[in-house]
């Protein structure tokens, strides 16, 4: 059954008066902790916040069928993500996002992956669910705050905080797919005085088979293997310091083996499978100071780094060109971060009521080795990438009345770039070298945005805004020494973009009824687009710009609590986009339709009962439209509809679970290719990997 918009809007609508016509004939009034949103420059509390975001609290990340962050992205209005990888890394917002990083593609992405405020943009592998507080996503550019790497956006896993007294949770699942996993996270004061130094660390386990069986060699070659472990630290040495740290270590040994040449979804016959495997170090340190007359002095370091191996067989075959493709990265990131915040938040510097004024750096280093080898051939791509950035950024409020507030954020932001690249091809048949090719381009800009934002208090409970954003994607490098200069280019240009938005966002009927509604209009200027070009397991890889294109849409979603024991939820998305007509100076030509990763409607209804007694139940149906997703072919991904389900007891400290993932068992794509890849004639034709199918599991927990 196909549900469009304009069904859809009347059915909300309807939802919503009969909330309220419930909400003032019964039920006495809930009350809900609130929920502040972290990643803005100034933590907000969600209902009062003048944007567009989702928050995934404790509560919903322990329904019973949440995981990992991959278990949430299609329930977020207006994210999308790419497959392709054992987890979901590749993101967009409002269709602003990479879709991939294969050899040559550089690590610049446009939007914003953190873990609480280590940056893991591009490497989303890790996002597993266990022991976080909650998952922030802010759509829209965020120039003000993270400039050039959140053109789209941002999300962010906020973990559990040590606490001034001892806590903590085992958990264990087990369930389809030989899913094995467990977490043990413990916290509590190490000092005699509590508040002075604070620990908490969580380690976790997943294992499971990945869904497919590799028919070739008999066995799981897509299966995953995950373990984290992450310690932070805090406390309050004196009056006027309080200080944070993180340690984070994340090994990931996946199998990466997906495809087969008739899209079959569940067996594979490669005969050299994949891999997918990420090993993560990280640190960072936060320092706030308050003893300064009228602001708060902050400084937050970190520094991560990464070894990733992405491979793949080529032609998913035994029986074929026997090619494999193996890409080996390493990747650090450094930065740091220094802000005065005002202390007052009404009258701070005369006309100016709240006021940040901050200086950010960073750098990252790249460098990826990459072998393609078949029967004939071992070709060569080493590649080295650096990015240096520099930003001033500032944030000003204005109260014109108890009830109607400014806000101007601007940022202007430096960024340099160097790459290299160098080709190499070993012609086995013949014992000969083919002649080096190397490349070096470098980038550089400087950039500027900001935001301002309008809001007003129209009710007790209940804040509307309008908002005007510059935000941008810097320009950048092609290091793919495959490519033809100057036909393909070995740079491509700043793209700008101009984001307008209004909403509306509250609470009534004694906060039974929450929600939230944005509509919002992004035009894109210099656009950029990833482009390739080549057959089999033989592609060369660059960006370019192309001209305009513009997003418009809606993001709504609402909770309301029928009875101290039931509630409901919805969310509802809407994209209409297009991408103007275009051709490259190689000659390739795109656009002239709607843009990838822009699907007309996504939305969700769901359900929630939590009894006294300690039964508790959650189900949910999630729904997008097809969507494309590449600019430069038009295979679509179909559209789907899931369902979610939990049932679980509560007793004392203990928490058992039965739930299920894709229930139905839908059949849907989470990845779609167009090229040739087959013997003998390498043919143009469709090539999907499958979404998970359904997955039944228990779980238990114990919290102390």
């Amino acid at each position: 059954m196909h549900l469009p918009l304009h069904r859809l809007l009347p059915l909300a609508a309807a939802t919503i008066a009969g909330s309220q016509l419930h909400a003032q004939t019964s039920a006495p009034p809930v009350t809900l902790s609130p929920i502040v949103v972290t990643s803005e420059l100034w933590a907000t509390p969600l209902e009062r916040l003048p944007a567009s975001v989702t928050v995934f609290d404790e509560a919903a990340l322990r329904a019973g069928t949440v995981r990992h962050f991959a278990d949430l992205v299609d329930q977020v209005p207006n994210l999308t993500w790419t497959g392709g990888t054992s987890r979901p890394r590749h993101l967009q917002i409002r269709g602003i996002g990479e879709n991939s990083q294969f050899e040559g593609e550089t690590p610049d992405s446009a939007v914003r992956f953190l873990v609480d405020d280590l940056d893991f943009t591009g490497l989303g592998t890790l996002g597993g669910a266990f022991d976080l507080r909650q998952i922030e996503v802010l759509r829209g550019p965020q120039a003000g705050a993270f400039g050039a790497n959140a053109a789209g956006g941002l999300v962010r896993l906020v973990t559990q905080a040590p606490t001034p007294f001892w806590t903590g949770r085992v958990e264990s699942s087990a369930g389809g797919d030989a899913l094995r996993e467990g977490g043990f996270a413990v916290g509590g004061p190490l000092l005699a005085r509590p508040e002075s130094l604070m620990a908490r660390l969580a380690i976790h386990r997943h294992e499971s088979d990945g869904f497919r069986r590799n028919a070739t060699l008999n066995r799981d070659t897509n299966a995953r293997d995950e373990f984290s472990a992450r310690l932070r630290l805090a406390g309050q040495p004196t009056a006027q310091w309080r200080w944070d740290g993180a340690l984070l270590f994340s090994e990931l040994n996946n199998g990466y083996d997906e495809f087969a040449l008739n899209n079959n979804g569940r067996l594979t016959f490669s005969d050299q499978p994949g891999r997918d495997e990420q090993r993560s170090r990280a640190a960072s340190f936060r320092a706030s100071f308050d003893g300064l007359a009228a602001a708060r002095l902050t400084s937050v370091s970190a520094v991560s780094g990464t070894h990733s191996r992405y491979s793949y067989d080529d032609d998913w075959t035994a029986a074929s060109y026997a090619g494999f493709s193996d890409l080996v990265r390493d990747r650090t990131v450094f930065s740091q971060e220094l802000r005065l915040d005002s202390t007052a938040t009404r009258a701070a510097l005369g006309v100016i009521d709240r006021w940040t004024v901050g200086a950010y750096g960073s750098t990252t280093h790249e460098t990826s080795a990459y072998t393609n080898e078949d029967p004939a051939n071992l070709r060569g791509l080493r590649t080295r990438y650096a990015s240096d950035q520099l930003a001033l950024f500032g944030q000003a409020a204005h109260h014109f009345d108890a009830r109607t507030r400014l806000t101007l954020g601007l940022r202007t932001e430096r960024v340099v770039l160097d790459g290299r690249g160098t080709r190499t091809r070993f012609r086995k048949t013949r014992g000969t070298f083919d002649p080096v090719a190397t490349f070096a381009p470098a980038f550089s800009d400087t950039l500027l945005g900001g935001k301002l934002t309008l809001e007003r208090d129209l009710a007790a409970h209940t804040v509307g805004f309008v908002s005007l954003t510059r935000g941008y994607k810097a320009g950048g490098v092609n290091i793919d020494a495959r490519i033809n200069p100057p036909a393909d280019p070995l740079t491509y240009g700043t793209e700008t973009l101009w984001n307008t938005e209004f909403g509306l966002r509250g609470h009534w009927f004694d906060r039974r009824l929450t929600g939230e509604f944005t509509a919002f209009h992004l035009a894109r200027r210099d656009t950029q687009v990833r482009d390739s070009a080549g057959f089999g397991g033989n592609y060369r890889f660059f960006t370019a710009n192309a001209l305009e294109a513009h997003v418009t849409g809606l993001e709504a979603s609402a909770r309301y609590a029928l009875t101290d024991t039931l509630s409901v939820h919805a969310t509802l998305a809407h994209m209409e986009s297009g991408l103007d007509r275009f051709t490259l100076t190689n000659g390739n030509p795109g656009g002239g339709r709607r843009l990838a990763n822009t699907p007309r409607y996504g939305y969700t209804v769901g359900a929630r009962y939590r009894d006294a007694g300690g039964f508790f139940a959650h189900a949910e149906l999630v729904a997008r439209a097809s969507q494309f997703d590449s600019n430069n072919q038009n295979e679509a991904r179909r559209a789907f509809r899931v369902v979610h389900a939990s049932l679980g007891y509560a007793w004392r400290a203990w928490t058992f679970t039965l739930w299920g993932r894709n229930l139905l068992d839908a059949r849907y794509d989470k990845r779609v290719y167009f090229f040739g890849n087959e013997d003998p004639n390498y043919i143009p034709a469709r090539y999907e990997t499958r979404a998970d199918p359904r997955q039944l599991g228990v779980s238990a927990a114990w919290s102390f």
